[in-house]
């Protein structure tokens, strides 16, 4: 029995291994070939650099980024860290409104008052 206890253990082991590692990682790889494969013209997405732009060219290897306005940037398709959502689903959501804050007036009184101040003191 004491050469089968160990030769369990061992499969014991080598088992705790493939589920705790080996499958969360083909499973992290799967789903990063899907996005890979997904990516399009358009699409917001941020680097690996952290660096965010919009998708304006693709080809097999290679992605091109407008990380400003008329400011194009060559990048290594793995470079892209994540794909935050496509520019034509951006321009469909409308943009939040802008309620006026009650205490903007109390704010520009104070701007007003200390303009006023520095004025006497000079």
């Amino acid at each position: 029995m004491g050469q089968y206890g160990s030769l369990i253990w061992i499969v014991v082991m080598v088992a705790m291994m493939y589920f705790l590692i080996l499958r969360p990682q083909k499973k992290q790889q799967k789903e990063r070939a899907t996005m890979m494969d997904s990516l399009k013209k358009g699409d917001r997405v941020v680097t690996i650099g952290g660096i965010h732009g919009i998708v304006r060219g693709i080809k097999e290897d290679r992605i091109t980024l407008e990380i400003a306005s008329e400011v194009y940037v060559h990048f290594a398709k793995s470079a892209i860290g994540s794909i935050l959502r496509s520019e034509t689903k951006a321009s469909k959501t409308p943009e939040p409104e802008v309620l006026p804050d009650e205490d903007m007036a109390d704010a520009d009184y104070v701007i007003d008052q200390d303009q006023d101040d520095d004025q006497e003191n000079r």
